[in-house]
């Protein structure tokens, strides 16, 4: 039969014929050809390309040697890095985790995901802000991204065109509260994930502790992957998806990254690297060589107020700790409330009471973009929903304690003067100031829930503890500022 006479149909039975064989490696051009039982004519082994190339389950060494993607991958190993806000609720965000190293016909939270114990966890919603969940969904492709919310929750119709990060999403999570608290899972402690079976989405894990993950390993891995990364974007320029561009770096890299024990996850992958950007081109958002100068046409198409970063967005506990602010969410919301019942509506007024003015130190612009919107979306709801009626017996003892909590900020602010840290000052009266300070945080909370109408004899329990922390509070900063002082 000539070449050019041969049918696509015995090119594709040709090499459904050599995958039993090539289940776990290689075959070759010369394979196919001979299965096709036709010459070796240029013209048939470029259609042989072509269909190879067309049909995605299948990696090619640009040799015309082939494998298979699910071979590839049978045990590959990689590391999931779960972060604090997840470890605190127990969960486990699938997004784009899995998306590189399982079929892309199986949907994230469809994962078959089971410990290496055989237990499986179980899974469940979690409904939280778009800004807090968006970046567990970046490799995706932003594009993507909002096909997927609505796929995984009906829930989540409405905010396909009209995002904005204040906006519920409803996602389905797995349950991992029991294995983070069996091994006391901590930030930097990973999930070492092994693909048991790339088509059906089978994924194994266990722990790998943190103090096993070193830095260094780290460091030579981010820059191992960009040099993969370079292979992928070199041959394909920007046509394949982002978790296509990862996949298939995972190939062009296996003869030199370093195994998954000491690799990064994809999302420390995204932190660290300086070479690789995520880009908007054309209608979708690639993984690309960081531009010098990026303009705007290359930043991808996000809600109104988002933008992408390296600094911690997830949470803004962490957020708060990373951008050098001791305050918690709690202590925001009473300022905030605070400021209503002093009729002080300004917000640039209470946010120089709470941040003071040009102290706060950001990541990124984009982490910077996602903490103001936070803030300013929780200043127009409190504000907005201010009911002084219900707040007039409550808000005085609120007053009391936020001037405590001034006063803790310019002890702060005193430390960072002279150079001096926390972790330098004797252990046990820090620890001793954290316990005062968390003690008034939880009448704080109560004070700020609408649905708490304290007595008379309860306001008296309440305003009497809060006098002992006081002194309590005055006592330590007195102690500790005293150790700075003989110090100098």
């Amino acid at each position: 039969m000539p070449d050019n006479d041969v049918p696509l149909k015995a090119i594709e039975e040709a090499v459904e014929s050599l995958l039993p064989a090539a289940a776990g490696g290689d075959f070759t051009m010369q394979a196919v050809l001979k299965a096709v039982g036709a010459g070796r004519s240029q013209k048939l082994q470029e259609r042989i390309e072509r269909f190879l190339d067309g049909d995605g389950r299948f990696f090619s060494d640009g040799r015309r040697s082939f494998r298979l993607k699910s071979g590839f991958f049978r045990n590959f190993a990689f590391p999931i890095t779960p972060d604090a806000w997840e470890i605190e609720n127990g969960i486990l965000f699938p997004g784009h985790r899995f998306a590189p190293f399982i079929a892309p016909e199986i949907f994230p939270s469809e994962v078959h995901f089971t410990a290496a114990d055989g237990s499986e966890p179980g899974r469940h919603e979690v409904t939280a802000p778009l800004s807090q969940v968006f970046h567990y969904h970046l490799l995706l492709g932003s594009e993507q991204v909002f096909d997927f919310f609505l796929a995984d929750s009906p829930a989540n119709a409405g905010i396909r065109n009209s995002a904005k990060p204040t906006d519920l999403v409803t996602l389905n999570v797995f349950d991992l509260g029991a294995f983070y608290r069996e091994h006391d899972f901590r930030k930097g402690d990973a999930l070492l994930c092994k693909v048991l079976d790339y088509d059906a989405g089978c994924v194994e894990f266990r722990y790998l502790p943190g103090d096993e993950r070193k830095e260094s390993d780290l460091a030579a891995f981010v820059q191992q992957f960009d040099k993969a990364l370079d292979l992928v974007i070199d041959r394909f320029e920007n046509y394949l998806e982002i978790p296509e561009q990862l996949c298939w770096a995972c190939y062009c890299g296996r003869e030199f990254l370093p195994p998954a024990e000491r690799a990064a996850s994809c999302d420390e992958y995204l932190h660290r690297t300086g070479a690789i950007e995520l880009r908007c081109d054309g209608d979708h958002t690639v993984l690309d060589r960081r531009q010098t100068e990026t303009d705007d046409e290359y930043q991808p198409e996000l809600p109104e107020g988002m933008r992408f970063s390296r600094g911690e967005t997830a949470e803004i506990t962490a957020m708060l700790r990373e951008i050098g602010s001791p305050l918690s969410p709690v202590e925001i919301d009473s300022f905030i409330l605070d400021n209503c019942y002093a009729r002080e509506l300004e917000f640039e007024d209470f946010f120089a009471r709470a941040f003071g003015r040009e102290k706060l130190h950001f990541v990124d612009e984009g982490q910077q973009a996602v903490f103001y919107n936070y803030i300013e979306d929780r200043f127009e709801e409190l504000t907005g929903n201010y009911n002084r009626v219900d707040d007039e017996l409550k808000a005085p003892l609120r007053s009391t304690i936020m001037e405590l909590v001034g006063d803790r900020l310019e002890f702060f602010d005193f430390l960072e003067s002279t150079g001096e840290k926390l972790d330098q000052l004797p252990k046990e009266k820090v620890h001793r100031l954290a316990e005062v300070s968390m003690q008034l945080v939880e009448i704080l909370k109560m004070l700020n829930d609408p649905r708490f109408t304290p007595d008379e004899t309860e306001l008296d329990q309440l305003t009497e503890t809060v006098e002992q922390r006081a002194d309590d509070q005055e006592a330590l900063i007195a102690e500790l500022s005293d150790s700075v002082a003989k110090e100098e």
